[in-house]
């Protein structure tokens, strides 16, 4: 099977390190390298340029208006008013303000190369992370929009943060190159331990990390935690989708969706919209694991020859 070239940059990345480091010291460079540039995206950021600027810059043979977006992972919408400042005052390295995304993060546009590893660096001292906020890999994970104080709501709130940890990369290289090697864990609740049942069967053999191997996924993987009624969180429009069970005002249970997703290139038929089907459902212990045998499926079995059909 012939493989894209997202896939070959993944598998020489050591780890998704790749040129990044050595590219940001260079302080003669106003940019990242194509390999460099894809690989950022696992650490939570894209490279961008004042598109704006473009023409004006050509025609005076300047190079592009270079600068990179931030984006901050907070399961479940959830940020708390330290970090919200913390965010706040970071405006200062960017363009003066902050972006709400409509999957419950926070981006932070114009930071210019200089200004990334510090930015980052207090990003993870907030209790937060941009670890995989972008790239190939599980994103950030929405939960219901709205604060209650129920046992459904505040075991969404949970089951959003028990996913976010367990899919953390676990290549040492996000600390390396924006944490001087040191190990942040985000304020999230911990995830419970993996049945050993199930990371026998999810596992790749051999690889430093379980779940993700030398190349990720073929494609980014996004969640959702929805309460019926109210779809709040579109749990159709997710490659996984999960909705509580509750039995006699506990959660008992949930049921899993999969396949959604809007993503569609206009004039290729081959690519549509769908919406996330019933897969089954599961007891609320095992939800999570349940989660990482549907990765782990999308990860042996998805489409690495075309990226956009690569989706699950």
């Amino acid at each position: 099977m012939s493989q894209s070239k997202n896939e070959a940059i993944k598998l020489a990345s050591a780890g998704l390190r790749g040129p990044i480091a050595e590219e940001f010291a260079d302080a003669s460079r106003t940019h990242l390298e194509e390999e460099a540039n894809i690989l950022l995206k696992f650490h939570g950021s894209y490279q961008q340029d004042d598109r704006d600027l473009r023409r004006e810059r050509a025609k005076l043979k300047q190079d592009k208006a270079w600068s990179f977006m931030i984006r901050s992972k907070m399961p479940g919408g959830r940020i708390t008013a330290k970090q919200w400042l913390i965010h706040d005052d970071l405006c200062e390295k960017a363009m003066g303000n902050l972006r709400l995304t409509n999957r419950q993060g926070i981006q932070l546009h114009g930071v210019l190369k200089g200004g990334l590893k510090e930015v980052i660096h207090n990003v993870c001292h907030s209790g937060l992370t941009t670890m995989g906020a972008c790239g190939d890999v599980v994103r950030n994970t929405m939960g219901p929009a709205a604060p209650i104080k129920d046992a459904a709501h505040l075991d969404a709130q949970t089951l959003t943060e028990e996913i976010s940890q367990r899919f953390l990369w676990r290549s040492s290289a996000y600390a390396d190159i924006w944490l001087d090697g040191e190990k942040i864990t985000p304020n999230w609740a911990a995830a419970p331990e993996v049945d050993p049942a199930v990371r026998e069967k999810t596992a790749v053999p051999g690889a430093d990390d379980p779940i993700y191997g030398q190349v990720y996924l073929p494609r980014k993987f996004k969640m959702a935690v929805a309460i019926a009624p109210r779809n709040d969180v579109d749990v159709f429009a997710n490659d996984l989708g999960m909705v509580p069970h509750l039995v006699d005002g506990a959660v008992e249970g949930y049921s899993l969706f999969v396949g959604g997703g809007f993503g569609m290139n206009h004039g290729n038929q081959a690519t549509r919209p769908f919406l996330a089907q019933p897969l089954f459902y599961i007891k609320r212990p095992h939800v999570v694991d349940a989660a990482e045998a549907i990765v782990s499926t999308q990860r042996d079995f998805g489409n690495r020859e075309e990226r956009k059909n690569a989706r699950l």
